[in-house]
């Protein structure tokens, strides 16, 4: 769960997301995994939400080759098309993880063909090709796919942070400055275009007297982004805190 918050700055408004705390029991990533092998193999393999499970906590931990497998098991286990949709999504994500981000737009191009319904899958599709089109220099043809991710969900930033980077690859600074911006208005939280417009800035001061204004827009982005971070709870001391009274738990239980 997560809240979203509107501030004003200067009458600039910002939005940000406040990271809801999990619930639940606070486990390892062993502990997960043995949890979500023995629910597979009650299932004899076909339990879809224990692959997708297992594919999310093995790309969490680096093992690739494993959470690609569960993907293509899952794959070929679902003839739902939003699942499917999703699927290829979490498929190209898998290999941008590896940093192939030719083999991550194939497999974003095929998720287009399937035409998934949910907007926050359609959303990630359209963003994620831009994104691994802006990673293969192919700044132009990532600018479409990107204006329809904004268009699918404006509130989002990951767009509007990846249409600046293709404008500054193409050269479009001014353009650039503006989406980094409209990207840190969608979500102060995410510093990550607050971040490249800072180095833009750094490497082009003369985008101050091009860009109306940008000076005290970008302090104000600034002030969001500390407000926002300041916000956010603190999920080491929250799992272990969890971990601590499970192991109390555990403690009494065997004590008996």
């Amino acid at each position: 769960m997560e809240a979203r918050v509107t501030l004003m700055d200067e009458g600039i408004p910002f939005r940000f997301s406040i990271q809801g705390l999990p619930e639940g029991k606070a486990l390892t990533g062993q502990e997960i995994e043995k949890e979500l092998l023995k629910s597979l193999e009650a299932s004899h393999g076909t339990s879809l939400d224990s692959l997708w499970g297992l594919a999310v906590l093995y790309q969490q931990t680096g093992n690739l080759d494993q959470a690609s497998g569960c993907m293509r098991q899952y794959i070929e286990l679902t003839k739902d098309v939003e699942k499917l949709g999703a699927s290829y999504l979490a498929l190209g994500q898998l290999e941008e993880s590896r940093r192939d981000f030719v083999a991550a737009a194939k497999f974003y191009l095929e998720a287009l063909t399937l035409e998934p319904c949910l907007p926050h899958t359609w959303y990630f599709i359209h963003n994620n090709l831009g994104y691994s089109l802006n990673q293969t220099g192919q700044y132009a043809a990532a600018t479409s796919y990107l204006q329809r991710a904004v268009a699918i969900d404006p509130t989002r930033p990951n767009a509007y942070k990846n249409l600046g980077l293709a404008h500054q690859g193409l050269g479009n600074l001014a353009e650039a400055a503006e989406f980094f911006i409209a990207a840190t208005q969608a979500n102060a939280a995410d510093s990550r275009s607050l971040d490249h417009l800072t180095a833009l800035l750094e490497a082009n001061p003369a985008l101050e007297v091009d860009v109306p204004n940008l000076r005290e827009r970008v302090e104000a982005c600034h002030r969001a982004a500390e407000f926002a971070q300041g916000q956010q709870p603190d999920f080491a001391a929250h799992w272990t805190k969890l971990r601590a009274r499970q192991k109390a738990k555990w403690w009494q239980f065997w004590k008996r």
